[in-house]
């Protein structure tokens, strides 16, 4: 009884943190699900938010008939926000912004963002929707609304702005939960996980 009295405050204190947090990336865009496909057609799919833990979820597909989610599973409502000060690097390549989710519990909405979950032994890092946006990593939609992360770099001894297109899914883990998920690739090379495919994320307003 005292451990699910603790557990109850403890996520009540999670939303009401993340529901009075004053955020720069204040601008939201109209909600949308997120399309996951691969060039050879093995991927074709929704991403939906699945619990990894406390107010916490990966980013899985929503058929990947796998682990902790064998059945399919409802696609989820996301949006986009930016800020009114923030600008576009360079035209065509989207502003910079932070991918955003509201879990719904018995207390409210809990607005999250995702962030980069990091393993040191895998070159692979997973996105994770957590309460607030403190730890939120900045991506940007382009012209054709598919995701991308934006990085300045020197290509030919000249620095620019570029979009990166590193997305795969995979079979992850977190915790003692399993799903096929979103991934993201750290570097160009191959992922050491032999189960991802590359693929494009790509919003569709609802």
């Amino acid at each position: 009884m005292k451990t699910t009295t603790l557990l109850l405050s403890l996520a009540a204190a999670v939303i009401t943190s993340a529901q009075d947090d004053s955020s720069y990336y204040n601008e939201t865009s109209a909600p949308f699900h997120l399309i996951v496909t691969s060039e050879d057609g093995r991927v074709n799919d929704t991403l939906s938010a699945c619990h990894i833990g406390a107010a916490i979820e990966s980013l899985c597909r929503s058929n990947g008939n796998y682990g902790s989610s064998p059945t399919p599973l409802q696609a989820a409502s996301f949006n986009f926000n930016t800020s009114i000060y923030a600008e576009e690097p360079v035209s065509g390549l989207g502003v910079g912004g932070i991918l955003t989710y509201v879990l719904e519990t018995s207390y409210g909405g809990v607005p999250s963002s995702a962030s980069f979950s990091y393993n040191p032994i895998s070159n692979l890092a997973l996105p994770i929707l957590s309460p607030g946006d403190s730890d939120a990593q900045i991506m940007a939609f382009d012209t054709q609304d598919d995701l991308a992360i934006q990085s300045y770099t020197y290509v030919d001894n000249t620095a620019t702005w570029s979009n990166y297109y590193r997305w795969y899914t995979c079979d992850t883990s977190y915790s003692s939960y399993r799903y096929n998920a979103l991934a993201w690739g750290l570097g160009a090379s191959k992922p050491d996980n032999p189960s991802c495919v590359a693929v494009n994320v790509t919003r569709v307003f609802l």
